[in-house]
């Protein structure tokens, strides 16, 4: 009885905790991709945000150096890169005990998820950034084309936009851009 009484005089002090909110804007991953650049990915994509031990990253011979290696989760394998070097930029730090890992799934949003496993069926890839800073909500309208100079060049085949906060830009990757990167697909340990 007491639990019913506490709850109706919850109710009475504060009925605004208990009134539906409206939600509004897409939803974005928030993460470092350098100590200086804030970047986002849009979440309709993104499997996943994990910590994984260096030690759970087998190691792949003759690959680029932006590819850390391969990876299981889920009961899935897939391969791991190095998301800076591979849009160009300095590459992260070698010393880490523990990589953040951004998995996104390739293939468009919307395929048939698996009964057991929930997750999307398709072809993965995990992208090692700085650290990830959580999900952010933001209005797709809002998107705008960067200030001159204000992201390295090799930025911008990636980039769908950037948005403003608290006078800073936000650059938002385009995941389907990253997946299909000229890098990507080059092995240099291979001739033509």
């Amino acid at each position: 009885m007491t639990a019913n009484t506490t709850l109706a005089r919850l109710q009475q002090l504060l009925p605004q905790l208990f009134q539906p909110v409206e939600v509004s804007g897409d939803l974005y991953l928030r993460f470092q991709l350098t100590p200086e650049i804030p970047a986002l990915l849009s979440m309709k994509q993104v499997q996943e945000a994990l910590l994984v031990p260096t030690s759970a990253i087998s190691a792949l011979p003759n690959m680029p150096d932006f590819t850390i290696g391969i990876m299981n989760a889920r009961d899935r394998i897939f391969c791991v890169v190095d998301l800076g070097q591979l849009l160009g930029l300095p590459s992260l730090p070698t010393n880490i005990q523990d990589y953040q890992v951004v998995v996104i799934n390739l293939l468009a949003p919307g395929t048939e998820t698996s009964a057991t496993t929930g997750m999307s069926e398709g072809k993965y890839l995990g992208l090692a950034v700085r650290r990830v800073r959580g999900v952010a909500r933001f209005e797709s309208g809002t998107l705008q084309p960067p200030a001159d100079k204000e992201f390295p060049e090799c930025l911008t085949p990636y980039q769908m936009g950037c948005l403003i906060e608290a006078d800073d830009q936000i650059l938002v990757l385009d995941t389907a851009a990253i997946a299909n990167a000229p890098t990507l697909f080059q092995n240099p340990m291979v001739s033509v």
